[in-house]
């Protein structure tokens, strides 16, 4: 009997300290997802990528940032049914803080720890974005 060849839609998020402050990123008002708020960077995995690779393509095409020391933070979901997506959340560093954004997003920050609730989040971020800097992993 013949395996069926298995599809699942991963997505990646990044969660990129420098200094002390996260690199967030505002969609663009005409997105798809979560139109206007703020963001980290990332997206859906493309058929046959690796993680790795999937979430370094996202960040280079989403910042014009290369992203190191990638640790694994926690995992989510989005959607239902067939829109089933698993999502994998990281932490990293940037060597540079110089972002050029994509089309989708329309304005960046390095945001300090003390003002992510200056920023409307999609839901559940900024909740884990606190976790992080209440863990004091943004020090990393």
């Amino acid at each position: 009997m013949e395996k069926p060849e298995l599809t699942h839609a991963i997505a990646v998020k990044v969660q990129i300290w420098r200094d002390g402050k996260l690199l967030i990123i505002k969609r663009a008002p005409d997105d798809d997802y979560y139109a206007g708020y703020w963001d980290v960077p990332g997206g859906s995995l493309h058929k046959g990528e690796t993680i790795d690779a999937g979430l370094r393509r996202e960040t280079r095409e989403e910042t014009g940032l290369e992203v190191s020391r990638i640790r694994p933070l926690t995992t989510w979901s989005h959607g239902e049914g067939d829109e089933f997506e698993l999502g994998l959340s990281f932490l990293a560093t940037a060597d540079t803080d110089a972002v050029t954004l994509s089309d989708e997003h329309t304005e960046f920050a390095w945001a300090d720890p003390a003002s992510i609730s200056d920023y409307d989040f999609p839901p559940n971020l900024e909740k884990e974005i606190n976790w992080v800097i209440a863990k004091g992993w943004h020090r990393f």
